[in-house]
């Protein structure tokens, strides 16, 4: 009897750990179907603190699907707003890829950008239409992006800085409102 207990305890706490496990990927997708709400041409402004001043600029972000919808590929350019140049000043150009990463099994984006280089960060879903990324600097903080897709026809994005990973202070934030109906 004691035996047929603990079989079927051992059983359900067996159970229990490999549902936990399916909720714990970060998305738990091998395709981006379920990012398809950030697909489109996007347009809006924001700004960045850079050497302790705020700096305004105009972002424009173009998201599609690849490769039979298995990644999504991003491409966002910013234009310093300041700017009094014949040219216009970029701040912000960068390119990113987000996929499946069978290793980690979650949703990872591959970006390059003119001023970080490469890296790659897992993405969190953490609410309807809310992603998460992040990563460490160099100095041994974080660095967190939280996206927010979930309003009709806008992008909140905001960027944070944490020394400890409890108190964080915001560094950058921008707004964009989608061109298309591509979604």
């Amino acid at each position: 009897m004691k035996t047929t207990i603990l079989m079927l305890c051992l059983l359900i706490a067996f159970n229990s750990i490999a549902q936990s496990d399916n909720h714990t990927d970060s998305l738990n997708l091998k395709t981006v179907d379920d990012l398809a709400f950030m697909k489109g041409t996007w347009k809006g402004d924001g700004w960045i603190m850079m050497n302790r001043e705020r700096k305004e600029f105009t972002q424009t972000e173009t998201i599609d699907s690849r490769v039979d919808n298995t990644i999504l590929v991003i491409d966002g350019i910013g234009i310093a707003k300041d700017s009094s140049a014949v040219e216009p000043k970029v701040v912000h150009n960068a390119f990113g890829v987000i996929s499946y990463n069978e290793t980690l099994k979650s949703i990872t984006m591959l970006s390059f950008s003119s001023t970080g280089g490469k890296m790659e960060n897992e993405m969190r879903l953490i609410g309807d239409m809310k992603l998460e990324w992040s990563f460490k600097d160099e100095r041994g903080g974080t660095v967190r992006f939280r996206e927010d897709f979930s309003e009709n026809g806008l992008w909140i994005e905001k960027g944070d800085y944490s020394f400890d990973g409890n108190q964080w202070f915001p560094f950058f934030e921008m707004r964009l409102e989608r061109q298309d109906d591509k979604w």
